[in-house]
């Protein structure tokens, strides 16, 4: 008998050796669902803690190891063994990587978001619909509030309550999308658990965000493609800082290191999505509504490229000095300042020359000898 172990979590099954394939195989955990390479040939690598836990807790909710499972209980690795052979069960739905670990196929990453998808929908919608009634709400009460100000204030107490709204709109808002990508990153979450850890996460998402904003605009700004590489390099890191507490810059770092090498890999698959997305916001009447219940599965789809990279570089090593942290910001302040001087000083040339050229000018002459010569004056 072989046993499988989870290396994130611990769970386990034992399968029969000579139902299980030969050759590294990934494999999805159904209980936290990290993705992992299994190879029978190579012994279990001891996890001194998750293991535990994962057998204790397989102790107190079904039978002891090595005993058969009742008939009517569920199997804790899916079951494909009615359409792939008996041998291939457990792998069924992960194909065998020739040499080193390649991504999930695109078709496979659609199926797991999906499983996914419908397992996790209701926390995940939750808190995305909880994301945008907190920015719309506290807006609206200011606006609603702001005009009484005014009425005893003047414009001034307007703007200083229309502010105050925003920002207040916008903290909350961040609070609860920080609660959203904690539970998709952990499958395990439910609502009060994921606002709790969201707000512990809010501030390193929030600088994570303005980072990450800041270094992609600046990157578009040097004529495009270097903003379209920074988004695929960058994109991941806001499942690092809640995934592996990884914060600032590092974070954006180790994205950078988990996508080199397989930057078409990731890019094709990240326009497939946003591709899928922009098509289903785009549908007649429904599809404002079909779009933010369409975002769970998006962003699900995102973790998971995000998992599998993670799989297959492993507990990766990557430069992170002072150096390393400034230079992509400073590429990206090269972009903001550059680009819009340049901008500044064509337009403003331009400005100039139409200026001079309807700049009045009167004609005078002078006699010189028996005949006239014109002069020529500026108003």
């Amino acid at each position: 008998m072989l046993t499988v172990s989870c290396p994130a979590c611990g769970f386990s099954r034992q399968l029969p050796a000579e139902n299980v394939p030969d050759g590294p195989r990934r494999v999805t955990c159904p209980r936290c669902n990290e993705t992992f390479i299994f190879d029978k040939s190579e012994p279990p690598v001891a996890n001194e803690d998750a293991p535990a836990a994962g057998s204790a807790e397989d102790s107190a909710s079904g039978p002891p190891s090595g005993q058969p499972s009742p008939p009517d209980a569920p199997s804790p690795f899916p079951d494909h063994s009615e359409s792939q052979p008996a041998g291939d069960s457990l792998f069924a739905s992960y194909e065998k990587p020739p040499g080193p670990p390649a991504m999930t196929d695109i078709g496979e990453l659609f199926r797991q978001s999906w499983d996914l998808y419908q397992k996790r929908f209701a926390t995940l919608i939750l808190l995305y619909l909880l994301t945008m009634l907190a920015v719309i709400i506290p807006i609206a009460l200011a606006v609603g509030l702001a005009f009484f100000m005014t009425l005893i204030a003047g414009g001034i107490a307007f703007f200083v309550t229309v502010s105050l709204g925003i920002l207040v709109g916008v903290a909350c808002a961040l609070w609860c999308y920080s609660g959203f990508l904690c539970a998709v990153v952990d499958n395990t979450l439910r609502l009060e658990d994921a606002l709790t850890r969201g707000k512990e996460k809010l501030l390193p998402l929030a600088w994570i965000f303005l980072l990450t904003g800041f270094i992609i605009t600046g990157g578009y700004f040097l004529l495009i493609i270097p903003g379209v590489i920074f988004t695929v390099w960058f994109f991941f890191a806001q499942f690092i800082v809640p995934g592996e507490n990884v914060r600032g810059m590092e974070a954006l770092l180790k994205s950078r290191e988990y996508v080199r090498g397989h930057w078409l890999d990731v890019a094709l698959r990240l326009f497939l999505i946003w591709v899928v997305s922009g098509v289903v916001s785009l549908i007649p009447f429904f599809g404002m509504i079909l779009a933010v219940l369409f975002f769970p599965y998006v962003m699900i789809f995102h973790c998971l490229i995000y998992r599998d990279l993670r799989a297959i570089k492993g507990d990766i090593s990557f430069p992170c000095g002072t150096n390393n942290k400034l230079l992509w910001p400073g590429v990206a302040l090269a972009g903001w300042i550059i680009v819009p001087a340049i901008l500044i000083l064509l337009f403003g040339s331009l400005f100039c020359g139409k200026v001079h050229q309807k700049t009045p000018v009167q004609i005078q002459t002078t006699r010189v000898g028996s005949g006239c010569l014109p002069l020529f004056r500026r108003v």
